[in-house]
């Protein structure tokens, strides 16, 4: 059996990993696990061997030297020298990211602005590219992920919080986008509307991003020349990655303490790669729970979105990172509902989605199988009570659909430096014990 899973997973050298979690992720399957950063795996979601230009993404792609995935790529607009935009400034002898998607906003192509699980149809080498969440079939297209059961509105005309985490840093910047959700879900819709941020101000939100009571107020860099659709806003990743020679194409981040930063950092001392690198395939990254905890991210980075007037009805949100240091466009999506009038969501409230446990393991429901198995771990029951298949870092607890509910039946409590005790289930127990499945139809 080849189960659908999102979850943690093996994070190869030199492949970056942020997420959209607010309104939370498709990409997620309900999970806050590893939040915000990669929220259920969430992080895994992307797009390999993006040159501007290009007509084409090619899940190929070399970080240094950049080499375009095409012959006649667009030339940059945000320029070598540009010290307010561009986020890598390392090895000044030669334009190493010329090519690479933030260098031309918008202007790389993607194969789906929703991501694939492990960035291509086939694993990438190191360095290269990623593999796929446990379970998930490498490749596996996010805009084919089933929204959550968890409803956003966003009222026309007014404005809505938007928020995205950092697992694994390589730079560049980011745009949110809107395409309706009863049309093909194509880079193209999305790019129809393109989003407006407002002001030059953001927050870092503390507490695994999570604490509306917990923000710092930052400068946001924001740039709506040069970029892809003409006009369109796109804004600066405000977090710096490590600097220096080995630094900047990530292996120092790795194998050397990061102690200094790419640019001037907009809080003291928060810089640097993130806690991707604990879960690095990188001889001698071996990571402990005390040095996980140090390297993650704790915050995410909130915007305030002007939401369009637009028609009611079901959109998807589609969450765009152009990387500079990587040839690589990290995507994701959401759905929101936009009404005339009411009121909207609050944002930021906890969600622990029953979608990995109801519905069947085509469209993500891995456990639904497993609801006559609560007392029975023999025959067809087994694999919900064993590891399931795919690939888990040491430091993380092994999934199981099965065994390691709360008490209360919730999800495994789990967050950066919980010492690797036991297993991971994502709350079945409850969600059939409340009658979540039936609720939705499933």
């Amino acid at each position: 059996m080849r189960l659908l899973f999102v979850a943690t997973a093996y994070f190869v050298a030199v492949s970056g990993h942020g997420v959209l979690y607010e309104p939370p992720s498709r990409n997620s399957a309900g999970s806050y696990m590893l939040g915000p950063g990669c929220a259920g795996g969430s992080c895994l979601w992307f797009n390999q061997g993006c040159s501007i230009g290009c007509p084409e993404a090619t899940g190929n792609g070399t970080v240094f030297p950049a080499v375009p995935e095409c012959e006649n790529p667009d030339d940059p607009t945000i320029e070598r020298f540009d010290s307010t935009h561009r986020t890598v400034f390392t090895i000044p002898i030669i334009d190493w990211t010329k090519w690479h998607p933030w260098r031309k906003p918008g202007s790389a192509p993607v194969e789906n602005p929703c991501g694939l699980a492990g960035g291509w149809y086939i694993p990438g080498t190191d360095g290269n590219g990623g593999e796929a969440p446990p379970g998930v079939a490498q490749g596996f297209l996010g805009t084919d992920m089933k929204p959550l059961f968890k409803e956003t509105v966003w009222v026309a005309g007014r404005t809505a919080e938007v928020a995205w985490g950092i697992y694994a840093n390589h730079g560049g910047g980011y745009s949110y986008r809107l395409c309706p959700a009863d049309r093909e879900l194509t880079e193209a819709c999305f790019k129809e509307h393109q989003l407006t941020l407002l002001g030059d101000k953001q927050w870092l939100q503390w507490d695994h991003g999570r604490n509306v009571d917990n923000r710092t107020e930052i400068n946001a860099i924001r740039l709506d020349e040069g970029t892809v659709p003409e006009g369109s806003q796109w804004t600066r990743n405000p977090i710096p990655a490590c600097a220096g020679p080995e630094d900047s194409i990530s292996l120092g981040a790795f194998n050397t303490p990061c102690t200094e930063p790419q640019f001037d950092p907009p809080v003291r001392d928060i810089f640097g790669f993130g806690g991707g690198s604990c879960g690095s395939s990188l001889p001698g990254t071996e990571c402990t729970p005390e040095r996980f905890e140090e390297q993650t991210f704790d915050f995410g980075v909130v915007d305030t979105a002007q939401v369009p007037n637009l028609p009611e009805g079901k959109y998807v949100l589609s969450f765009r990172w152009d990387a500079e240091q990587t040839p690589q466009v990290w995507t994701s999506c959401a759905d929101v509902t936009i009404t005339e009038s009411g009121e909207p969501s609050k944002p930021f409230q906890p969600y622990e989605g029953c979608e990995l446990c109801c519905g069947s393991v085509q469209d993500g429901g891995i456990c639904a199988n497993c609801t006559n198995c609560l007392d029975d771990k023999t025959g067809d029951c087994e694999y919900c009570w064993n590891e399931l298949d795919g690939y888990n870092p040491d430091l993380f607890p092994e999934y199981h659909c099965l065994g390691y509910d709360r008490p209360d039946g919730g999800p495994t409590n789990y967050v950066p430096g919980d010492p690797r005790t036991g297993g991971f289930s994502p709350g079945c127990t409850r969600c059939w014990r409340e009658g979540a499945c039936r609720k939705y139809g499933l």
